[in-house]
């Protein structure tokens, strides 16, 4: 081989393992363009069935959880592709701040998860899907015969930092892949649409209830995924403040390397060894999403023990004990991208 050929030929391999870039044209575009193709199975009086959809910028008083989640359908025309799977990878939603005009991360989930609901979402009726883990750690799906893919975090409900929220940015990855890799390459054939959006919630625990507890924050718009890996996005703030403002493109911290290694100061733990009733005391020096999770020795999650939103400053968090087994324990702290451990040995009470 030509040095001339082989250059060619590593280029192209480098090309195809390229993610596309998210620009602001294509945030802009998947809220205010119309759908390049009407979801198979949608009513047409349903104003998303043709158009990206508007919601609520910001939550109601007094709500304290919401949610990305993502839309993948068969094109209303058809899908004659039957050897074409999509992959979806870091479904991500973030928040612009009342306080300093800047854009945080609130959830990222590369790994999501989901189900096969029909098309119309008719009462709520749903399935497992055709999904299939792939090496990234991402899923792969089908969708079609009258259900599409509906996925959300595979964390779930997340809470966000009350009065602060302006909008949120949601955007997720996607792109067709060959369900048998020794088979026909039909992926120019395939019709799959893709668009996300999120929700409001009441609460973390709230039950849906006819929209009386979860509310819209908008619908992006639906464009046919393609070989190569594209960006979908909803955000829920005016055209105005969205160039103002723009939202982070890649999957990119909303924290310094910095931030996240001065914001969590390692707790106190108090008695420890431990019989009952538990004191942590720790300090945040910036506002961040909290999780602590209480480990067997093993590293298996037994509980959660606590997750949300928490403000700057020192903390107390009582824990009861008095139910666990004697033994050694750890409790694990998660700040952002920072994750601390602490072992704790439990006797008897």
């Amino acid at each position: 081989m030509r040095k001339r050929d082989f250059l060619l030929l590593l280029i192209m391999l480098i090309s195809l393992t390229i993610e596309a870039q998210n620009t602001l044209a294509d945030i802009i575009g998947d809220v205010t363009l119309p759908h390049e193709g009407k979801p198979h199975g949608v009513p047409e009086d349903w104003d998303w069935a043709c158009a990206p959809r508007v919601g609520l910028a910001a939550p109601p008083d007094n709500w304290t959880a919401a949610i990305a989640w993502g839309q993948l359908y068969e094109w209303k025309e058809g899908n004659p592709a039957i050897n074409t799977r999509v992959q979806i990878k870091d479904l991500e939603m973030y928040y612009l701040s009342r306080t300093d005009s800047n854009w945080y991360l609130l959830q990222e989930s590369t790994l999501v998860e989901g189900a096969a609901y029909r098309e119309d979402f008719a009462n709520d009726e749903n399935k497992p899907a055709d999904q299939r883990l792939e090496a990234d750690g991402s899923l792969s799906v089908t969708a079609g015969n009258g259900y599409n893919f509906h996925f959300w975090p595979s964390n779930g409900r997340i809470t966000f930092p009350l009065d602060e929220v302006m909008g949120c940015f949601v955007t997720v990855k996607a792109r067709l892949i060959l369900d048998d890799p020794d088979g026909v390459d039909d992926r120019n054939t395939a019709r799959y649409l893709m668009g996300v959006g999120g929700d409001w919630w009441e609460s973390l625990n709230a039950v849906w209830d006819n929209w009386t507890t979860n509310a819209d924050m908008g619908i992006g718009r639906f464009r046919f995924v393609s070989s190569e890996w594209n960006s979908y996005n909803m955000i829920s703030i005016p055209l105005e403040l969205i160039e103002r403002f723009p939202p982070p493109f890649e999957s990119l911290p909303t924290q310094s390397d910095e931030y996240l290694h001065s914001s969590f100061q390692f707790a106190t733990v108090y008695p420890n060894p431990i019989q009952d009733q538990v004191y942590l005391e720790y300090e945040l020096s910036h506002s961040n999403y909290l999780e602590i999770d209480l480990l067997f020795n093993n590293g298996q999650k037994i509980s959660s023990l606590y997750a949300g939103w928490q403000l700057a400053g020192s903390h107390k968090f009582q824990w009861d004990a008095s139910a666990y087994a004697p033994g050694i324990y750890f409790l694990r702290y998660r700040v952002g991208n920072q994750i601390k451990v602490q072992q704790l040995i439990k006797v008897s009470n």
